[in-house]
């Protein structure tokens, strides 16, 4: 099953996740499919991070905080459950207007605070 969540096609070659999917079957996997793991680093009780280690979660949080809110927001406020709309163009026409509905607002969230900065 995990093996349906990658595909072969994707532009990106890379894998973002927290520390709950690190583990060597995991990163063996992603080689074995062609994915680069971005997975956070995981320390245990008597084997804690690295300063470099630390260093390298740090900017993978920092990455990941930027596009967490946009799924999110497809999630709770624009009810982002998976479509079965009858036909591959009808769900690209709806998950293109819950995009579009997404960037409106949050371009009104950007100029709210525009306007109250001035």
């Amino acid at each position: 099953m995990l093996a349906s969540l990658f595909d072969p096609e994707n532009e990106h070659d890379c894998v973002w996740a927290d520390s709950a999917y690190s583990g060597e079957c995991f990163e063996e996997f992603l080689s074995l499919v062609g994915f680069e793991s971005l997975i956070h680093e995981k320390g245990s009780r008597n084997h804690p991070l690295s300063d470099a280690a630390k260093e390298l979660n740090r900017i993978k949080s920092a990455i990941r905080a930027c596009l967490e809110p946009v799924f999110r927001t497809m999630t709770v406020s624009l009810d982002g459950k998976p479509t079965r709309k009858p036909g591959l163009e009808r769900n690209k026409a709806w998950w293109g207007l819950k995009n579009l509905t997404f960037n409106f607002l949050r371009y009104l969230q950007l100029r709210s605070h525009v306007v109250l900065a001035s």
